[in-house]
């Protein structure tokens, strides 16, 4: 994606849920997990003109130019998660959608990556809120717009 947002940025991050007791249970079985989730949440992003700039571990962290196009890949991803034939067990991931100020930073050792703290941050605790396994995506307020986009959704 060559025009990266920046400014106001909508963020999507993920986390699956339980993946250290996943990882513990059924070690020869999480590359292959991991990959194919990997693959899942890239597709979706990608989809809808998002940007994937960090996965650490089974996170990812991904920025839009609307809030619209992170809910849609954020749905269309847990579609996909949902419909997907797991070998072990299905796995359950977090989302949580943020939008506020961030911009690139200007460090070239830290190529899209962004800066914005408070935008970051909140996004990462909406995220982390999603603690209900049913609940699979969440997103707060909307800061400058002063509304909710998504309150809570669960995939079908």
């Amino acid at each position: 994606m060559a025009n990266l947002p920046t400014g106001t940025v909508t963020f999507l991050f993920t986390d699956i849920e339980g993946s250290t007791k996943l990882a513990q249970q059924h070690p020869e079985a999480m590359p292959a997990l991991l990959a194919r989730h990997h693959a899942i949440l890239n597709q979706a992003i990608e989809a809808h003109n998002g940007y994937v700039f960090q996965i650490v571990g089974d996170s990812f962290s991904a920025a839009f130019h609307s809030a619209s196009d992170a809910l849609n890949a954020a749905l269309d991803a847990q579609r996909l998660l949902h419909n997907e034939a797991w070998s072990l067990v299905p796995i359950k991931v977090r989302m949580g959608i943020h939008t506020g100020a961030a911009h690139l930073t200007e460090d070239n050792s830290k190529a899209g990556k962004y800066s914005g703290y408070a935008t970051l941050a909140l996004t990462q605790r909406i995220m982390s809120a999603v603690s209900n396994t049913r609940q699979t995506s969440r997103a707060g307020t909307i800061h400058g717009y002063g509304r909710t986009l998504l309150e809570g959704c669960r995939a079908s």
